[in-house]
């Protein structure tokens, strides 16, 4: 346990060297003790862009891994309670369409995970390509997809279609459990 707690260590020292003065320029500031960065939207009240470090769970294959989540919340619509704000900003509360992970924003889209128990070395060279990967797609992203349409789409309350089918498509399933 005490060597997966220095290699968090180590991830979170170069978070701090490498990622957080990107993320304190662009107007982010860290939530609690976590490895999520907020900032304010400026298409809508209370919208909120989300950056956050997934560590990979130790019995997944991704443990001694960690990916980078975009998101953007809408306190109208927490995907979790239609309408109501239920867990506040967090990822798992943003829309499913206006969430990605930094690696499905290549050129060739993939499920991107850097290591970051591969030593100092390696780290630092890993963060440098994260930090790019921010300012070439990461940040551009918020612009593309938090725009002043979909702030007033999302801000109603109501689901774009491509959500309100997955809704209705999972409730169909697991009512058809239930029964």
């Amino acid at each position: 346990m005490a060597k997966a707690s220095g290699h968090l260590s180590s991830l979170d020292q170069k978070l701090k060297d490498a990622i957080v003065p990107l993320l304190d320029e662009t107007g982010f500031s860290r939530s609690g003790r976590t490895r999520l960065w907020l900032r304010p939207s400026l298409t809508g009240k209370e919208i909120q862009h989300l950056v956050w470090f997934q560590i990979g769970e130790s019995a997944s294959s991704q443990a001694g891994r960690f990916t980078v989540e975009l998101g953007l919340y809408y306190p109208k619509y927490d995907r979790f309670c239609n309408g109501r704000e239920l867990f506040g900003p967090g990822i798992a509360a943003c829309h499913f369409d206006l969430r990605k992970r930094l690696g499905f924003l290549l050129t060739k889209p993939e499920d991107k995970w850097w290591p970051y128990n591969n030593g100092e070395e390696q780290l630092t060279k890993q963060m440098a390509d994260v930090k790019k990967l921010l300012v070439s797609k990461g940040l551009p992203w918020f612009d593309e997809t938090d725009t002043p349409e979909n702030a007033a789409t999302y801000n109603t309350g109501k689901l774009p279609e491509p959500d309100r089918l997955r809704r209705e498509a999972r409730e169909q399933s697991l009512g058809a459990k239930k029964k």
